[in-house]
């Protein structure tokens, strides 16, 4: 959405500039103002009005400002989403803490002597 009203912020500027009309030349895939070996001139004049060109550019604001708010409420809503998640694993580790402690301990065992290392009974 940043990327579309950036290209059409720049497409209306571009249509709105008020400079005087000058030959473009178009040189395969690209333009320019200079002449190329090859390049084409084209006209690349604004055969719109000013209030066409005047609505366009109230357009395109209006246009970055709810794509403005719509990023907003979008990053808004992620960090929500995430503080939950942070919250959930939080809650998680403490009740897994808590059950550890609670559990039944193992009986303590003796501890047992390998045959080889027994005491020899007396004859």
């Amino acid at each position: 959405m940043k990327k579309l009203s950036h290209v059409l912020m720049t497409i209306a500027l571009v249509a709105c500039s008020s400079l005087d009309a000058q030959t473009v030349y178009r040189c395969g895939s690209s333009y320019s103002q200079t002449p190329c070996p090859g390049g084409n001139a084209i006209d690349a004049s604004d055969p719109r009005t000013p209030e066409q060109r005047k609505a366009r550019e109230a357009h395109v604001r209006e246009e970055k400002r709810t794509g403005n708010a719509l990023e907003k409420s979008r990053q808004r809503e992620e960090a929500a989403a995430q503080r939950a998640a942070e919250q959930g694993d939080r809650a998680q580790r403490e009740a897994d803490r808590a059950a550890q402690k609670n559990a039944p301990k193992p009986a303590a065992n003796k501890e047992r002597i390998p045959a080889y290392r027994a005491p020899v009974a007396a004859k």
